[in-house]
């Protein structure tokens, strides 16, 4: 398949998908390397389609309406990462993105996108996989989190949630 329609097989796929869909599993489908979809991907953004990376793999950004967001200031070391992300979920929240500030890159955000105990699970599996640092080792643990709540009333179950654990940072 020529890299026209591999594109619009990526897009395809994408646009179906109910989950995110990993750099191997397309390129198994396309019968290309992992590297050639990256490549493709980094194409079909620069062409302006809304494709996110999160750590579960490719997505299309949907639009929606969507619930209540709020960015929320956490404090916490690495061990305690799962049952922070744990507690906004089980509470009825989506983790978006965590961000640190970093004093010469300024602003520094990696998608998350979890919404479910699975996707936690699957995020905790590949750092400890890849023996990757949360971002806020660079911050003394310091970072936030845009979390999304269907209502009001569950965003605050959220928040007190959080500070009864006490990962909020005042």
């Amino acid at each position: 398949m020529n890299t026209s329609k591999r594109r619009l097989r990526i897009m395809e796929l994408l646009s179906r998908a109910n989950t995110p869909l990993t750099g191997s599993s397309l390129a198994d489908i396309c019968h290309v390397t992992r590297q050639i979809i990256v490549s493709d991907i980094a194409r079909l953004r620069a062409e302006g389609t809304p494709v996110i990376s999160t750590p579960q793999g490719y997505q299309l950004l949907r639009r929606h309406v969507s619930g209540i967001k709020r960015t929320i200031v956490c404090k916490h070391g690495q061990a305690e990462t799962e049952r922070e992300l744990l507690t906004i979920i089980k509470n009825g929240g989506t983790v978006h993105n965590v961000t640190v500030e970093h004093g010469v890159y300024g602003n520094l955000e990696g998608s998350l996108h979890l919404t479910s105990e699975n996707d936690v699970n699957r995020y905790m599996k590949r750092m400890k996989n890849t023996n990757a640092a949360v971002l806020s080792s660079i911050s003394g643990g310091i970072h936030t989190h845009l979390i999304e709540a269907p209502t009001a009333e569950i965003m605050e179950r959220i928040i007190k949630a959080l500070e009864k654990e006490g990962f909020l940072y005042s």
